[in-house]
């Protein structure tokens, strides 16, 4: 509980410096120098100076206990994606069981595992550095290097989210997105014929990063549940299908999964917060967010605005959500 605590004492007390340094002398600098950004962990064009962010994850992560957690056992694996720039392959990092670890911390590339044709399965010890590079959205946040090697978001070419972890043959996910979720019940907003006015650079941004980041899990949850109907659909067909399947080519198993999902649009959240909280950015941050402030499309806005009164909402809905979800939840984990 202890831990749950400081990481909820982290969201509830969030600021924008807390995570990046924006000024807005880059706007006006030279050609050359425009939005070039210089850390500890690499550099390269990009819109924010995450300085305060890696000082965070490399001081406040508490690194000790997680690799003595891993190897003891009492937590099987740690996984985290990154796509390579000069190969454009997603490098899925791996620290735990099956071989997947056993170097010194810091930045390793690791031994391979698996490969596929788009991505490449590697055992490594994982660090701040793989982790940073996990998260580093191109053109926001600069390129990190991990062992020599340009790293940046692993969802830029990772289409299967989900698949470290039924690589190590796990049978329950829970998975936890910002999408929101639609009922069967509810139904989809009316898109007029045509219209009025073009998208925006705003919107599409917007869309854009949606894509990116969401769109794909959802798809892997949908992959997933096809697969488990069609290994009960033969199991119940074929009494030995399984058995068989697994002693000729490999063992499967049915997935189950519980999805939570905010029941609120996080970016109407985030579109009513930022008026309230403007006052309270430093200018630069003000002038920025008042550029990306569409009125009619705020997702750009919500992946942005670290502040604590945006991300107390958040977690208060999330709690929310969670606890609407207790039976499935429930049933998953018990």
């Amino acid at each position: 509980m202890a831990a749950a605590a400081t990481l909820s004492y982290f969201w509830r007390e969030l600021e924008p410096q807390h995570i990046y340094k924006m000024h807005l002398r880059d706007l006006v600098s030279g050609r050359d120098a425009f939005l070039q950004r210089r850390t500890a962990l690499g550099g390269g064009t990009a819109l924010f100076d995450p300085s305060p962010l890696y000082e965070h994850v490399r001081h406040a992560i508490p690194w000790r206990a997680l690799y003595e957690r891993i190897d003891s056992g009492a937590l099987r694996a740690f996984a985290c994606a990154a796509t390579d720039v000069a190969s454009g392959r997603c490098i899925q990092f791996a620290d735990g069981d099956q071989g997947a670890r056993r170097s010194a911390p810091g930045p390793d590339l690791g031994e391979t595992l698996r490969e596929t044709p788009t991505s490449t399965l590697r055992g490594t010890r994982i660090g701040p550095e793989h982790v940073l590079a996990s998260a580093a959205i191109p053109f926001v946040f600069p390129s990190v290097s991990v062992n020599g090697r340009w790293m940046v978001d692993g969802a830029l070419r990772q289409n299967t989210p989900l698949g470290p972890a039924l690589q190590y043959q796990s049978d329950r996910l829970l998975v936890i997105g910002v999408k929101r979720h639609r009922s069967e019940t509810q139904t989809a907003p009316v898109t007029p014929a045509v219209a009025p006015d073009p998208p925006s650079a705003v919107t599409l941004a917007g869309r854009a990063l949606n894509a990116l980041m969401l769109d794909p899990i959802e798809e892997d949850l949908r992959r997933i549940q096809r697969w488990n109907a069609m290994l009960i659909w033969a199991a119940d067909a074929y009494p030995d299908f399984l058995e068989r399947l697994g002693n000729e080519h490999r063992a499967y198993k049915v997935v189950r999964s519980v999805h939570l999902r905010p029941s609120e649009d996080i970016g109407r959240i985030a579109a009513r917060i930022f008026p309230i909280v403007s006052a309270e950015l430093d200018w630069s941050s003000r002038v920025f967010f008042e550029a990306i402030a569409d009125p009619h499309e705020a997702d750009l806005v919500s992946y942005f605005l670290f502040h604590k009164r945006y991300t107390r909402e958040l977690e208060e809905l999330g709690y929310a959500d969670a606890e609407r979800a207790e039976a499935e939840l429930g049933a998953l984990l018990g």
